[in-house]
């Protein structure tokens, strides 16, 4: 292991100890978040916390660290992740993660959200599931650094950052890609009308009492089922589901406190805590930080 300006960046790469050091550059104070072809993004993301708490993607989340030690539950299995790897993670998988740093440095990692609809125009409108959530792909990892590198640069050549990123994720699928199935449905019928529910209303934060009756369940055989059938409680289900529909509107353009009031959170304070703690960036510099190339 090799430690550069007090940054892990892995076992002797001159080049991403180059690109590392250029990515952390300012990234404490400013994220940086770019959007490419069909609203993908490519974010430098530094959580205040050093990690996140339980949340879910539309997007797929293609990502490196940039230093320390990571140690993540998806869905239902755990791993830790160091500077070597790229992880590989499908739409709507459950993740949080506690990390590790040396002494006087902040945890961080490159990120590319891919919509499926990225994906399905890359294969001819097929969606594709990563079997492997990590991958051990030097090169791989290097190109994404320097992609991200290139656009902190502000390089220019927005479509061959494109075109680089589009062959990226290709090799991808194929050191890990399979057709992605239709997307299991929970098998108690109970539940299901459940999931429907919360799916539905965006706009309210569901009483659990209300969909325990409904349900014909008491409240803890409710939370019990839900969560053996999605990976979390109903109430985790719903705010993740609206902080999701959150992103999409304010990338159209929509006002913090429209969306905020719009997904039911009881004030604009309830909305940029909860936004922050999962995307690691408040709302309004969210809003405000996306650059179309």
């Amino acid at each position: 292991m090799v430690v550069q300006d007090g940054v892990v960046v892995g076992d002797g790469d001159h080049v991403g100890r180059c690109h590392v050091r250029g990515i952390l550059r300012g990234a404490y104070l400013c994220p940086m978040f770019v959007e490419e072809g069909d609203n993908a993004q490519v974010a430098v993301v530094q959580p205040a916390s050093g990690g996140f708490p339980r949340h879910s993607h539309d997007e797929y989340v293609i990502s490196v660290n940039l230093c320390g030690r990571e140690r993540v539950v998806l869905d239902r299995s755990s791993f830790e992740v160091g500077t070597d790897e790229v992880t590989v993670y499908n739409p709507g998988q459950v993740q949080s993660c506690t990390t590790q740093v040396p002494a006087g440095t902040a945890w961080g990692c490159v990120s590319w959200y891919v919509p499926p609809a990225a994906v399905a125009a890359l294969t001819g409108g097929e969606l594709v599931d990563f079997d492997r959530p990590v991958v051990r792909a030097a090169r791989l990892r290097t190109e994404l650094l320097d992609v991200a590198q290139a656009v902190r640069a502000g390089s220019p050549d927005r479509e061959l950052i494109k075109e680089r990123l589009s062959l990226l994720l290709m090799r991808l699928f194929d050191l890990g890609g399979r057709t992605r199935p239709e997307p299991p449905r929970p098998a108690d019928a109970r539940i299901r009308a459940v999931v429907d529910r919360l799916r539905e209303d965006l706009s309210n934060a569901p009483r659990l009492a209300d969909l325990a009756q409904d349900a014909g369940m008491s409240r803890e055989h409710l939370i019990r089922s839900f969560t053996r059938a999605t990976g979390c409680p109903p109430y985790t289900w719903h705010l993740q589901a609206r902080l999701a529909e959150g992103r999409r509107r304010l990338r159209q353009g929509q006002a913090v406190a429209d969306v905020a009031h719009g997904l039911g959170f009881a004030d604009q304070a309830h909305f940029h805590r909860h936004f922050t703690a999962a995307y690691a960036i408040t709302p309004g510099r969210y809003r405000r930080g996306v650059v179309n190339i």
